[in-house]
């Protein structure tokens, strides 16, 4: 009995790549003449996570940014993360992680931020724990995006 010959697939385009030309639709990402990927444009979004075994802490270039932190210094720790936001905003942000690090449960919340130079931006926060095998919360994961202005 013969096996059949393989069948070539064709390159899917991720959903959100925005293509820059209007040539057909050939499956490249992009649609740059030079063949490489164009990243999209859209919200920036900054991702975050703790992990509370290890006490490792992983940012994105984007929260470094969204919350003014300097990437040399490194990442916040969960702790100092409130001395990032202003004074009123702190108890939110508190209840947000009790709920994500103590009930397992997601959270969201708007919130604004004060950054080094004075300066403030809000921004939509989601939190979600990250569950171990036996139930208990391992890891806290986070994202952050600008707000919409109102």
């Amino acid at each position: 009995m013969s096996m059949p010959a393989p069948t070539a697939r064709r390159a899917v385009r991720p959903r959100d790549a925005r293509r820059t030309d209007a040539g057909a639709d050939d499956g490249s990402v992009g649609g740059r003449v030079d063949g490489t990927a164009q990243a999209p444009s859209g919200p920036v979004v900054g991702s975050a996570e703790w992990d509370l075994l290890t006490d490792d802490v992983r940012w994105s270039a984007e929260m470094f940014r969204l919350l003014g932190c300097d990437p040399g210094h490194g990442p916040l720790s969960l702790d100092r993360l409130p001395d990032r936001l202003a004074e009123a905003d702190r108890p939110q942000l508190r209840r947000m992680m009790t709920d994500a690090l103590v009930h397992g449960r997601h959270a969201f919340g708007t919130l604004q931020v004060c950054h080094p130079d004075g300066g403030r931006g809000t921004v939509e926060c989601a939190g979600e724990p990250v569950l171990g095998t036996d139930g208990t919360v391992t890891a806290l994961r986070m994202l952050l995006r600008p707000a919409d202005p109102a």
